[in-house]
């Protein structure tokens, strides 16, 4: 079986292969300073819960956009789960082409999304990643990764606001009951919700405008992703473990 490990600056998410069934998946906050140990044992605590071990591992893969865990995860995957873990970059094989200025800056999360969002959809695709930033990551037609846009993620901006603005504070993200909002917190609601997707939108208009595509497919994954499709205009596919997936399909070919 695989694990596939994507770390996020907010959360870490791993997910259990077999074959290519996705059997379960386990989030952990995000700690900089983890130890392999800490993070094996909590790997082996959802192993057993799932009635599995870690000897029934024979394959590990990462992604990571935080560089200390990146090294904290391959160790634990290798005194834990007695493999050497495939560390995702674009010096792998991938059934897409990186075609940017700098390929080594891309990262492993967004070629992870641009190469399940390919396989799953073919090109032109953009896929649209919510979590602690809001990553678009762009595959045309042939395949080529050609790039993205990177904005705050709709709980980064909260959060932001809410620190700077003294009477101001966090509010749940999810669509209001009106868009003029009854109350602060109504009021918070709606520019989040509703700001957030007008934003969206408005960028992968400029994508087609720039770019010339037809015929594009849009999805989305990430935390805030769910029920998109009924607000946005672009947003029409929802694929909550999209990076997971394409985690899966690089491990396959490398």
């Amino acid at each position: 079986m695989l694990i596939a490990i994507d770390i996020g600056n907010t959360t870490i998410v791993i997910g259990l292969y077999k074959d290519t069934t996705l059997k379960d998946r386990f989030h952990l906050s995000t700690r900089p300073n983890m130890t392999s140990d800490e993070a094996g044992f909590m790997v082996a605590g959802w192993l057993d819960r799932i009635g599995l071990s870690g000897e029934q591992v024979d394959t590990a893969i990462i992604c990571s956009v935080v560089p200390p865990l990146t090294t904290t995860f391959e160790q634990m995957a290798r005194r834990h789960l007695g493999c050497i873990p495939t560390v995702v970059s674009h010096k792998l094989n991938l059934p897409i082409t990186i075609e940017i200025d700098q390929p080594d800056q891309v990262g492993a999360d967004r070629i992870a999304n641009a190469v399940a969002g390919f396989s799953r959809f073919g090109g032109p695709v953009i896929v649209v990643d919510f979590g602690t930033a809001t990553n678009f990551d762009i595959v045309n037609k042939r395949g080529a990764y050609i790039g993205g846009i990177l904005i705050p993620g709709p709980e980064t901006s909260m959060t932001q606001l809410a620190r700077k603005a003294a009477r101001l504070f966090e509010v749940r993200i999810e669509p209001p009951d009106t868009v003029v909002g009854k109350s602060t917190a109504g009021a918070l609601k709606s520019g989040l919700f509703y700001g957030t997707v007008g934003q969206v939108d408005y960028l992968i208009d400029k994508v087609l405008e720039e770019t010339g595509f037809s015929g594009v497919k849009v999805v989305a994954t990430g935390g805030f992703s769910r029920g998109l499709d009924k607000y946005s205009k672009h947003i029409k596919f929802i694929e909550p473990d999209l990076t997971l997936e394409g985690l899966r399909l690089i491990s396959e070919l490398n």
